[in-house]
C-alpha cells in the first residue's frame, strides 16, 4: 500500500515533459495577435497625437507668423523699393522696453521723438532704437493724456528726422503713407488714403491698414511731411485713426 501511494506521488510530481516549454504554433499565433493589438494602439496614440498638436498649432501658428499680415508684408516690400519711403523710414524708431514695443518717429537732428503715450506710460526703461543701429535711452519731456500723446529726448546727433506738415494742408481723399513696426515686424511701410477728417480736424481716418505696434506711426503725406500720428482703429471695420498734425503743433515743447 505504502509503495502504491510512493509511486503515485512520485507521479504527480514529474516533469512536465521539454516539449511544452518550447514555442509552438499556438503561442506564435498569440503573440502575433499580441503585437497586432500593441501596433494598433500606438496607431491610435500616435493619430491622437498628431491631430492635438494639429489643433493646437492651427491656433498658435497665425498667431506667430501673422498670416493677416502676409499681404501687408508683400506691399512694404513693393513701397520699400522707393527710394523716398527708404528716406522716410530712416527716421522711423522702435520703442520698447523688455515687455512692449511701439513705434515713433524723429523730428529733429539731436533726437526728439513722437509717439503715443499709451505706447510709453508704463515703459522702464524706454529704449528708442533706430533702424541704422542707433539704440539710445530716451526720457519722457511731455505727456499729453487726452491726445494720447507723448514727447521724447534722446541724446544724439546728426539723426535722421521728419518734417512736420503745416497746419490744414491735408484732404479727404490725400493719399498717404504709414511707417510703423505692427506685430512683429519692424519698419513696415503702407499706404492709404485719407478718408475723411473730424470737424476741427480732432480726428484723422485713413484706409492703411493698422495692428498692434503702429501706435506712434507717423502719417506722411506725398510731400514726406507729417500730418498725423496713428493711435488706433476702429472695431467695427479695422479704420485707422489719427491725431491730426493741428492737434500737436501748439503742443510741442522746446526741443
Amino acid at each position: 500500500m505504502e509503495r502504491h501511494d510512493q509511486n503515485e506521488q512520485e507521479d504527480y510530481f514529474d516533469e512536465p515533459p521539454l516539449e511544452d516549454f518550447l514555442p509552438n504554433e499556438d503561442d506564435r499565433i498569440v503573440k502575433e495577435k499580441q503585437k497586432k493589438r500593441r501596433s494598433f494602439f500606438f496607431k491610435i496614440v500616435t493619430t491622437g497625437l498628431v491631430l492635438a498638436m494639429l489643433i493646437s498649432f492651427n491656433q498658435i501658428w497665425p498667431q506667430v507668423i501673422n498670416i493677416p499680415s502676409i499681404k501687408f508684408l508683400q506691399k512694404s516690400k513693393e513701397l520699400s523699393k522707393q527710394e523716398k519711403i527708404q528716406k522716410y523710414k530712416e527716421a522711423v524708431v522702435t520703442i520698447q522696453d523688455s515687455n512692449t514695443k511701439g513705434t515713433g518717429f524723429n523730428i529733429a537732428e539731436n533726437g526728439f521723438i513722437i509717439t503715443n503715450r499709451h505706447v510709453v506710460e508704463d515703459m522702464n526703461p524706454i529704449t528708442v532704437m533706430f533702424p541704422q543701429g542707433d539704440v539710445l535711452r530716451a526720457s519722457i519731456v511731455h505727456m499729453d493724456s487726452v491726445l494720447d500723446l507723448a514727447f521724447l529726448k534722446v541724446d544724439g546727433e546728426n539723426l535722421p528726422f521728419l518734417t512736420l506738415s503745416k497746419p490744414n494742408k491735408w484732404n479727404s481723399k490725400d493719399h498717404i503713407y504709414v511707417i510703423g513696426n505692427p506685430l512683429f515686424h519692424n519698419q513696415i511701410a503702407n499706404e492709404g488714403d485719407i478718408l475723411e477728417g473730424s470737424d476741427n480736424n480732432q480726428l484723422l481716418m485713413i484706409s492703411a491698414p493698422i495692428y498692434k505696434g503702429n501706435s506712434g506711426s507717423p502719417v506722411i503725406d506725398l510731400d514726406g511731411e507729417v500730418i498725423g500720428v496713428v493711435y488706433a482703429k476702429t472695431i467695427e471695420d479695422g479704420t485707422g485713426l489719427a491725431i491730426p498734425v493741428e492737434q500737436f503743433l501748439t503742443k510741442l515743447p522746446k526741443k
